[in-house]
């Protein structure tokens, strides 16, 4: 299963390189009248500036990793069933991989917001350049909102539970069809998928049926396992 572990890393860098360029800003805008500070800021827009600093591309990039993944997914059908596939069931998995899409941009739009309302108030309450730029970098640094690991883990789960959902959706008519549980079993297995890895060759109604995994979800948040067909 392919990850987006190089989202990751490259939105921790944007973030980076977006408050080293807010130094020189912050100390230009301390210079002005409130009233010239409140006309400037209804131009900023920092989101367009993560835009410039390659935020569109390292999208795309996403995109193409889940445009990938529905590929790979319907790629595993054998001639027969791929002739029955609809292209309705496609173009459902891409609008899911939309949402998906939005939900990173909506992200991005608000971090963007909030610091700049951070860097705002800083500035109208008179403190130093110095200070404004420690809080922005403590508040809104590499490891903060969109770098989290919070935000790491999500990301992750949300395209591992889209790849379990693009098999799901590839095999719905086709319920004779077998898998696998596959995956890690480590110290950080959980319990559940311990049991499930242990399972032996199943069908999506017997998975459903088994009650502490489930094809979609498989053992929880987080999960690191799919369900592989079994050719």
């Amino acid at each position: 299963m392919a990850n987006l572990d190089f989202y990751n890393k490259e939105i921790a860098n944007i973030q980076q390189q977006l408050l080293d360029k807010l130094d020189n800003l912050v100390a230009g805008l301390g210079q002005v009248t409130d009233t010239e500070l409140m006309q400037i800021a209804k131009q900023i827009d920092f989101f367009d500036e993560m835009e410039r600093l390659g935020y569109g591309r390292l999208l795309q990039r996403v995109s193409d990793a889940y445009d990938n993944q529905i590929a790979l997914v319907f790629s595993e059908l054998n001639r027969r069933e791929l002739g029955k596939v609809s292209v309705a069931s496609i173009d459902t998995l891409r609008e899911l991989k939309n949402f998906e899409m939005t939900y990173l941009t909506g992200q991005a739009k608000q971090y963007a917001d909030q610091l700049k309302t951070a860097m705002l108030r800083g500035i109208i309450t008179g403190e130093t350049n110095a200070q404004i730029m420690a809080g922005l970098q403590t508040g809104f640094g590499v490891g903060t909102f969109i770098s989290s690991s919070e935000a790491s883990f999500l990301i992750g789960d949300s395209f591992r539970r889209f790849s379990r959902v693009s098999t799901a959706k590839a095999y719905k008519d086709f319920p004779e069809t077998k898998f696998i549980y596959d995956g890690p079993f480590d110290s950080k297995t959980r319990d559940v998928c311990q049991r499930a890895l242990k399972e032996g060759e199943l069908t999506q109604k017997e998975i459903n049926s088994l009650g502490y995994v489930d094809f979609g979800s498989g053992g929880g948040y987080n999960c690191r396992h799919r369900w592989s067909k079994v050719f």
